[in-house]
């Protein structure tokens, strides 16, 4: 089955995908995760959000598949869940240059997306 009949057949979970990564804590944690797995501690002092704002994040980006856990005595350590997903971004950093100022200024997707 080609690609493009499966995005139609599963257009929810397609939009669903890419929602996730629509948010930009969620992306910057993803992000780190490219590098490798990381504690939970970590992320929040990298991402520079609350701790509760971070978790909840984390919860979202768990249930949907995109990251997995561990456990190391007391503490959680986080990665990616799937192969794949460090391409997706960095061909997205890619697809976005020649319309990142756009991009910067748009105010028909909401004033919180940036």
């Amino acid at each position: 089955m080609s690609r493009a009949v499966l995005l139609r057949a599963n257009a929810t979970a397609t939009a669903r995908f890419f929602r996730v990564l629509g948010d930009p804590t969620r992306l910057k944690i993803l992000e780190l995760l490219t590098a490798g797995q990381r504690p939970v501690g970590e992320l929040v002092a990298l991402v520079g959000q609350p701790q509760p704002r971070v978790s909840t994040h984390l919860a979202c980006l768990r249930h949907c598949g995109f990251v997995s856990t561990e456990r190391h005595g007391k503490e959680v350590v986080y990665r990616l869940a799937f192969n794949g997903l460090e391409s997706v971004l960095d061909r997205a950093a890619d697809a976005l240059i020649p319309i990142a100022e756009r991009l910067a200024t748009c105010t028909r997707i909401g004033p919180d997306w940036v």
